[in-house]
């Protein structure tokens, strides 16, 4: 039953990112081609601040998401409409928290945007829109984390595909006909609220517990749960640091422009994280699952499948990422200025990218482990090296210098989270585990470094027939490394067999 949700999550997960790159494409192309790179910054920078705000409610999510994986396979209906109770009004308080202190950072905006056109007045109007949209956010998603922990997200998987053409296509439409970025975003907002009415109903009409609002916690569970939550807390702050902090950064030592130039790549990179993490993820509860009723030494050999089927994708994704996005992006998105970064800084962001996506099954199975006490004070440290080091050496190498400062950041923590999950959890050496880690990031790197000298090889010619030959290129070579190297291996096969069954799924 565990691997038949995994496989169903899996294919709805897959169709849902294969629509959200096709229509993403469409509207990024199109939002360039009415507004400029200017607005993309801003656009980049507003989502990162909010992601900060957003730091209040990290560690409930996953909280609840660990607490219900007992009940819910108990069939204990009072626990989980009890945790259900408290993770909504939990969510209440979160959106209110994040406006008022959202409203409070107003008078400030001024010194984190340089080297600006807009007026101040301006910044400040489109940004409490932007607070307003991550506010309303909260009022109903609450509800998706019970199908998510009870392995069923593809309920809303349906709705979710609906809403990912509609949304983005009325939005383009309404920049077209305005050319204005605020009626944009207020678009955003309305049929994203509808949306999460819809599906907050249909989860609803699935699961009756839900109907249940006078069960509660005891305080001994509350009690627990606010200690998880604490600890939880800090240990997502250095993810959300990692991720939320370069455009602040960057927008406030370089300039905005370059938020909205580096914002192309992220782009890019975010549709095939998206792709990759939405199929991992998928089985996040089928790992918190196995670590509930099956022995460790099967979940260990489901970390490293994880680990090396992430490493099938994530070495080509991020090579053909390295050797086409800026070729794409000078074709489809530069318009009339040149919008592209230079080879060695483009090397740097994907690496990064491989980086985030091969740490995810040793995150996810931290995380399913319950180790939130311990690990609480790795990704402290974490967030700590990322602020510094991003800080200084921004001096120094601008854009360069704060990817940097993230890359070394997950270094450390990726030392140490290995180290606490295999010491408390496993009870052996986490060594065989980061020598698979290393062999990972070589057969990257060399993949990269042959395909991008395979594509340095095409003679000039038109850029959309260079570009053609150049995906080809990306397609086979380091596909065939990956084939040559791993075809003999159990993840190999694991892999293959898993996306033959994804792809027969009617």
């Amino acid at each position: 039953m565990r691997s038949e949700y995994v496989v169903k999550n899996s294919f709805w997960t897959t169709i849902n990112n294969i629509a959200n790159i096709i229509i993403g494409f469409i509207s990024r192309t199109l939002f360039i081609y009415f507004l400029n790179s200017e607005y993309l910054g801003i656009n980049g920078l507003f989502t990162n601040v909010l992601s900060l705000l957003s730091l209040s409610e990290l560690g409930f999510s996953s909280a609840v998401t660990y607490n219900l994986y007992k009940p819910l396979k108990e069939g204990d209906d009072r626990k989980v409409a009890a945790l259900m109770n408290f993770y909504k009004w939990i969510y209440r308080g979160v959106a209110v928290f994040i406006l008022v202190v959202g409203l409070a950072l107003v008078p400030f905006l001024q010194y984190i945007i340089k080297d600006t056109t807009f007026e101040i007045s301006y910044i400040r109007v489109v940004y409490v829109i932007f607070l307003l949209k991550t506010t309303i956010s909260y009022l109903y998603s609450y509800n998706y984390t019970l199908a998510t922990a009870d392995q069923k997200s593809y309920l809303t998987a349906k709705i979710t595909l609906v809403s990912n053409f509609i949304i983005p296509f009325a939005k383009i439409g309404v920049l077209a006909y305005t050319r204005s970025f605020i009626a944009y975003i207020v678009t955003e907002i309305i049929l994203n609220l509808i949306t999460n009415v819809i599906k907050a109903y249909y989860v609803r009409t699935k699961y009756p517990v839900l109907k249940d609002t006078k069960s509660t916690l005891t305080k001994d569970e509350k009690m627990k749960m606010v200690t998880d939550v604490k600890n939880i807390f800090l240990g997502k702050v250095s993810t959300t640091i990692l991720n939320s902090t370069d455009n602040i950064i960057i927008s406030a030592f370089v300039s905005v422009v370059s938020v909205g130039f580096l914002s192309n790549y992220n782009t890019l990179i975010g549709y095939v994280q998206t792709f990759i993490n939405g199929s991992l993820y998928s089985s996040q509860a089928s790992i918190g699952n196995a670590i509930a009723s099956e022995t460790k030494e099967y979940v260990l050999k489901i970390l490293n499948k994880l680990t090396m089927i992430t490493l099938f994708v994530a070495s080509f994704a991020c090579t053909a990422l390295f050797c086409l996005s800026s070729d794409f992006i000078s074709i489809v998105w530069a318009r009339n200025e040149d919008m592209t970064l230079p080879v060695l800084t483009v090397f740097i962001v994907m690496f990064n990218s491989f980086f985030q996506m091969i740490k995810n099954p040793l995150w996810m199975t931290l995380t399913g482990c319950g180790l939130f006490n311990k690990d609480k004070y790795i990704s402290i440290a974490g967030a700590i090296v990322n602020l510094v080091v991003s800080l200084i050496l921004v001096q120094f190498a601008d854009i360069r210098g704060v990817i940097w400062g993230t890359i070394i950041s997950q270094f450390v923590q990726l030392l140490l989270k290995a180290k606490l999950l295999f010491s408390e959890y496993f009870k052996m050496s986490c060594k065989k585990y980061l020598a698979r880690i290393l062999l990972c990031f070589t057969v990257f790197v060399f993949e990269l470094v042959v395909t991008y000298g395979c594509c340095c090889l095409v003679p000039a010619m038109h850029e959309i027939l260079s570009f053609g030959i150049k995906a080809a290129i990306c397609l086979l070579v380091p596909n065939a490394i990956t084939v040559i190297l791993f075809h003999k291996t159990d993840a190999f096969h694991y892999f293959t067999g898993l996306v033959v069954k994804t792809l027969k799924r009617k």
